[in-house]
């Protein structure tokens, strides 16, 4: 009988486990169609960041519309409110993130009229931070 063993974790540093749960920054977009010769393609926008206040749990962000240009018209433009945005946050190393109370899962269309709320887990898996975010457009 023969018996082989592997030596995998021998030597290997033990790596720290993150406990911060925290958003750094956020970001809206607004994704629209365009057709051209034929074909539909899903095209964004960027908002721009106006104002941004992060601290305590709590994000403030104020965002503007850029400019029409190329296929971003400004009958595109006029679409655009707090009502069909898309969001997108950066987080503390190798956290997760989670919507509740109802606030729109991050990278899909969503509805940021009013403040929403979402939890951070550290990557230690026991850290947890409610933050809410609110958003509003000049």
């Amino acid at each position: 009988m023969m018996s082989m063993t592997a030596c995998l974790e021998y030597g290997l540093k033990e790596l720290p486990v993150f406990e911060d749960a925290n958003i750094t920054d956020i970001y809206f977009e607004y994704r629209y169609m365009v057709t051209q010769n034929g074909f539909t393609s899903a095209n964004f926008m960027r908002l721009t960041n106006v104002a941004r206040d992060i601290s305590d749990q709590a994000i403030n962000i104020k965002v503007s519309i850029p400019e029409a240009a190329g296929t971003f018209t400004e009958a595109e433009r006029a679409k655009v409110n707090l009502n069909n945005i898309i969001g997108y946050c950066y987080l503390s190393t190798a956290a997760t993130i989670e919507p509740i109370e109802g606030a729109p899962k991050l990278g899909q269309p969503g509805n940021y009229s009013a403040p929403v709320r979402y939890r951070v887990t550290a990557a230690d898996g026991k850290t947890t931070k409610t933050w809410t975010i609110t958003a509003t457009m000049q």
